[in-house]
């Protein structure tokens, strides 16, 4: 057994026990009807001003090499929720996904200290073991969603190298249950091919997550959102996660990437090199196929929706926070993605 399963197979291991044992035993209260909106948003590099010993994070300090300031900071988190209040267009989206975030701090300030401090979101977040201190995380309205419970899947052996954890809840809405499952792979650093076995092995956890799921419970409803540095045809996808594009009569246990679209149209949610301009789908929403039956709580339509404006893109690219050590003061390198569900009766 190689290192990298040391780790991760107790994890999945006691999965199973943990979601038969735990998530059914909570009764979750009744939350408002209609429909939803959910998010996914890369925001690249939310840290705060202070210097973490335990993590990698001194080049966002004000003595480090780009000068993060609390000015800085404060723009950033009100960048971010300006996108946040875009994209939900008459009212915030009712579920977000959100990775590159530093700490529960930085949520807290994005919550309360910008204008979405109106919005009434609760935060879900854990650390994980990435040795920049980047975590997954997910903000939620309980007027809509009940938060049943959470629980982290490790990314990594714990030893040679650790990713970013996912982040896997349970929601109630409208007497309906929803699994969501929020993912940043690791990323393509060192080359896409020599980093794709960790993608590969982020990919196979995620995988028996599903399975544990699918076992313990009947069509559960699961919704899978991230950036996960790579694309929908891309072998963790497509070969070890098994998400398949959209087709009539969807199986309800199947996997479908909803982001098929995007690739097959050219549309992206980040440029992955200066040079050729070139997008690429890495952001994407996968479901199960219970959400695609028109059975109570559904996905409408059956794609996501990148949220591309003109002020979110500067020289034909996200508008981004730093281009290499220069400060630009914009968004992220990712735009966001989004998608809607609707209760039917």
């Amino acid at each position: 057994m190689s290192a990298l399963w040391n780790r991760t197979t107790v994890s999945l291991w006691v999965l199973g026990a943990f979601l038969a044992l735990f998530f059914p035993c909570k009764a979750f209260a009744q939350v408002e009807a209609g429909n939803y909106r959910f998010m996914f948003y890369n925001t690249e590099n939310l840290f705060d001003t202070f210097d973490d010993p335990a993590i990698n994070d001194d080049e966002y300090t004000p003595e480090g090499a780009l000068h993060w300031s609390f000015t800085r900071y404060r723009k950033k988190l009100n960048n971010i929720a300006r996108v946040i209040t875009a994209v939900g267009e008459w009212q915030h989206p009712d579920l977000i996904g959100l990775c590159e975030v530093e700490n529960f701090q930085v949520l807290m300030d994005l919550t309360t200290q910008t204008p979405l401090k109106n919005a009434g979101y609760r935060i879900i977040h854990e650390n994980s073991p990435d040795r920049r201190g980047i975590d997954v995380a997910m903000l939620y309205k309980p007027e809509k969603i009940a938060l049943i419970s959470q629980k982290l899947l490790p990314v990594g052996d714990g030893t040679t190298w650790n990713s970013r954890d996912m982040l896997l809840c349970m929601f109630g809405l409208e007497k309906d249950t929803l699994f969501v499952i929020a993912c940043h792979w690791p990323s393509r650093s060192g080359g896409a091919a020599a980093s794709a076995p960790r993608r590969d092995a982020a990919a196979r956890i995620l995988r028996q997550a599903v399975d544990s799921l699918q076992r313990i419970y009947n069509e559960p409803k699961i919704m899978m959102m991230g950036d996960f540095n790579d694309e929908p045809v891309d072998n963790s996808l497509a070969a070890v996660l098994r998400a398949v594009k959209y087709a009539n009569n969807p199986a309800p246990n199947q996997l479908f990437n909803l982001s098929f679209d995007d690739l097959e149209a050219g549309r992206g949610t980040l440029v992955h090199t200066e040079i050729n301009k070139t997008w690429y789908a890495f952001d994407q929403i996968i479901v199960s196929g219970a959400l695609l039956t028109n059975n109570k709580l559904s996905v409408k339509p059956p794609k996501t929706l990148i949220y591309q404006q003109d002020w979110l893109i500067q020289n034909g690219r996200p508008f981004r926070t730093y281009q290499g050590p220069r400060y630009l003061g914009g968004f992220s390198d990712h735009l966001p993605i989004c998608i809607d569900l609707q209760i039917i009766p």
